[in-house]
């Protein structure tokens, strides 16, 4: 018997046709729920096939039975696009498709996608790859993989089954324009229900277990009865801000019963976006049978606080998931063609997250990656993107230079994923055609806003005035410290909200010596739970006695606080709007106050997006008496965005550095892959995923040693053989990780504050990185106020 998997436990053996054919099923279940059901299942029946070798076999024997690795590298994963390429291309063009998106889904499966065609038109990864003669031991394989009966009869059948998929779907994309976006993450979809697939099957021979995932139905349907008997608590108090929810809410309702498309639901800070959202995506999930519900958020911040409240609504808190960032970074060996060569690689492969539970909440950064990044581990999350209700909240933090590619997502998870998408936000920016700078509109339903009478509805929900402080010199920390005091005189609670972490911790530095206020500090250096329990304790003490918070912007979206008066640092309007939502927040008071000053401390040069912001809201809005009353108005935050956008298009490149076109052009193909005759599909993956970075600067999510979090640093430097632990672990690291850019840790290592697990796979801070109060500190000085918890 040829051997796809040795059992390190009890040495049991999985044969490569076992393997095959339960991968193969396993990818059926994904791809049909996108009518890529054959695509997807003939991947699978092929990924491995290059494991049909004698060769292979004793090669396991020799790692797992004997712990000899031998160091040469096993190409176990050309073969089965090279079969395909050679026994069914060049036949018809429908069928060329097919034979492209399966093979590209099979040789790529350790390595992440290749490219069909070069930048310089020589030839691409997948041609020198499936036109390899000199592949070691491919007769072989073949001979092996034919004898079998059934296996030639198989791929036939699925061959035809496909075509008809393939047909199908340029039926489908031709009518909505840029078809090449749509071919090249369609492939990239058949790529992920591969990935995963076979990563799970692999994982459950390994833990002998059986692939299981929590029934989303039975999930949707409790945790909609819950919800409805908030509903009826919530209209017993149905006066004044309390009343506008509820309003929210059943507007939400009413839209769950239209069918799958893109929808916005433009709700004033403070109106309950998360509540009404959660009724829609519940009700319309049980209507229309989804998979799972996705909440997307651009801050940590706001996923921990509103998981939590999903979990309460729903009662069922082991069916929702936090996905805050990729705790183990093994992008290094990625590519492996096996999991043997180095010690650790098997767990975390097989032990990370695919997103197989009913409700998630992820991040912005995470939801691009799925579609952009590079490797194989974020692209296996893919295909639980679809057939699926996705939530976008604060969907006007998409980062400027990703709109195109966040527009092409977008339209392809409703398209062609049958997902049924909300676009949530106080200040919805423009995405549609009417803009000239939007080159890849989205593709919205005529009606597409969930509230009605949006302008009456803000007027409804006024619970702040908004004045302008803004000093054309800017403010100082001591000027903005004296202003600060001064609103304290006759109020209890300040919030005071700047643009970097720099001028906030100067800030804090200034007040942290008043006498009876209690001052907190908030800021990305600090690892969610650290920032979690400061946020409890503020909480705790408003109303109580006197409060002040000093914090970047990380506070404003979504966060659950009400404080007596703001003070926000010039940013975009959108920003504003966000910080207000933080002051009066449940109507305690008649009006609360929001100041917009200019802090002098930002330097804002690497961060074009909040400067332009700033410059426009200063330039064309605060200055225009047209909006200065009515700055939260539907009309105002348009003619805000149109400006941005204009600026933005000016100022900021949005190509890599190293291209000479976006990212986006390259998604799109350019002119030179029309005139390519090497393949049809003319997909470029590797060229955008090398150069593909959700935010500008990259980061890197390293443990810290805060609380719980130095018991996992511990746990993980043991040799783990336990998957469901290390799984668990991982999960919850997550809060107790901060995510730093490379020169920070190039900083960090000269001082010898910085220490890796797993194989350099895992980074961890010694104790003199992390301070009680602010966080990481580079120079290790951290101090030990623990009197602070």
């Amino acid at each position: 018997m040829l051997i796809a998997h040795i059992r390190q436990s009890d040495f049991a053996e999985q044969s490569v046709q076992e393997h095959l054919e339960e991968v193969a099923e396993l990818a059926r279940r994904f791809g049909d729920l996108v009518n890529l059901g054959a695509h997807a299942e003939l991947s699978g029946f092929l990924h491995d096939m290059g494991k049909f070798t004698e060769h292979f076999t004793t090669y396991l024997k020799n790692a797992v039975l004997k712990n000899k690795i031998a160091g040469e590298k096993i190409d176990h994963s050309t073969a089965g696009a090279k079969y395909l390429y050679e026994r069914y291309y060049g036949i018809d063009p429908l069928q060329d498709y097919v034979v492209e998106t399966v093979g590209m889904a099979v040789l790529s499966h350790h390595s992440g996608m290749q490219n069909f065609l070069q930048p310089d038109l020589k030839p691409s990864d997948y041609v020198r790859r499936v036109t390899n003669e000199q592949l070691p031991y491919y007769d072989e394989v073949v001979l092996n993989f034919e004898s079998i009966t059934g296996n030639i009869e198989r791929v036939q059948q699925l061959i035809d089954e496909a075509k008809l998929e393939m047909q199908k779907f340029i039926q489908l994309v031709k009518p909505l324009g840029n078809a090449n976006v749509y071919l090249t993450l369609m492939q990239k979809l058949v790529f992920s229900c591969l990935i995963d697939a076979d990563r799970t099957n692999t994982r459950c021979f390994e833990e002998n277990s059986n692939t299981s995932e929590m029934y989303a139905g039975d999930v949707f349907e409790i945790g909609y009865q819950h919800l409805m008997e908030k509903v009826t608590e919530f209209k017993q108090n149905n006066q004044g801000i309390n009343a506008l929810r509820n309003e929210m809410s059943e507007s939400c309702d009413m839209f769950a019963d239209y069918p799958s498309g893109i929808y916005t639901l433009t709700v004033p800070t403070g109106g309950g976006k998360t509540f009404a959202s959660l009724r829609y995506a519940l009700k319309h999930a049980l209507k229309y049978k989804k998979s799972r519900i996705i909440y997307v958020v651009p801050y940590t911040t706001i996923l921990e606080q509103n998981a939590q409240a999903v979990r309460e609504m729903i009662q069922q808190p082991e069916a929702v998931l936090e996905h805050h960032a990729n705790v183990v970074d093994d992008e290094g060996i990625d590519n492996e063609t096996d999991y043997y060569n180095q010690t650790y690689h098997k767990n975390m492969q097989l032990g990370r997250d695919n997103w197989d539970y009913p409700i998630i909440f992820t991040t912005m950064v995470q939801f691009l990656d799925a579609f952009y990044q590079k490797g194989t581990r974020k692209s296996r999350r893919l295909h639980n993107l679809t057939d699926a209700i996705i939530v976008f909240d604060e969907v006007q933090s998409v980062p400027y230079q990703h709109r195109e590619l966040f527009h092409s997502a977008v339209n392809f998870l409703q398209a062609i994923g049958n997902s049924s998408i909300i676009l949530c936000t106080a200040t919805q920016p423009a995405n549609d055609a009417s803009i000239k700078q939007i080159k890849v509109p989205l593709l919205l339903k005529k009606e597409s806003e969930m509230i009605p009478g949006l302008d009456e509805v803000v007027d409804a929900f006024k619970r702040v005035s908004i004045s302008s402080e803004v000093d054309p010199d800017g403010w100082d920390a001591a000027q903005i410290a004296n202003f600060t005091k001064k609103l304290l005189e006759d109020r209890d609670s300040v919030l005071v909200i700047l643009n970097t972490k720099t001028a906030v911790k100067k800030l804090y530095q200034e007040l942290e010596v008043l006498q009876d206020v209690y001052v907190a500090h908030l800021s990305t250096s600090m690892c969610a739970m650290h920032r979690k329990e400061i946020l409890e304790r503020i909480k705790e003490k408003l109303g109580k006695e006197k409060v002040v918070c000093v914090s970047t912007q990380l506070i404003e979206a979504g966060v659950d606080i009400s404080f007596e008066s703001v003070i926000r640092s010039l940013a975009g309007l959108d920003s504003i709007a966000q910080a207000a939502g933080r002051c009066n927040r449940n109507g305690e008071r008649d009006l609360g106050e929001v100041f917009i000053i200019r802090s002098k401390d930002e330097n804002l040069s690497k961060l074009p997006e909040i400067r332009i912001g700033a410059e426009v809201t200063s330039d064309y809005i605060l200055t225009n008496p047209a909006y200065i009353d009515r700055l939260l108005h539907p009309k105002t935050i348009e003619t805000y965005f149109s400006h941005f956008l204009a600026q933005a298009e000016r100022e900021i490149r949005i190509a890599p550095p190293e291209l000479d076109c976006d990212l986006f052009t390259l998604l799109n193909g350019t002119s030179a892959a029309k005139q390519s005759k090497q393949t049809r599909s003319s997909g470029m993956f590797k060229t955008i995923e090398k150069h593909f970075e959700a935010i500008h600067s990259p980061t890197t999510a390293v443990l810290v040693p805060f609380g719980e979090g130095e018991e996992i640093i511990a746990s993980l430097n043991e040799d783990i053989r336990d998957f469901k632990l290390f799984n668990q672990l991982i999960k919850k690291a997550q809060q107790y990780s901060v995510n730093l850019y490379t020169h920070e840790l190039r900083i960090l290592d000269n001082e010898g504050l910085i220490e890796s697990l797993y194989e350099d796979s895992i980074y961890c801070l010694t104790k003199k990185a992390y301070d009680l109060e602010y966080g990481v500190t580079l120079k290790g000085q951290a101090g030990l106020q623990l009197e602070f918890y």
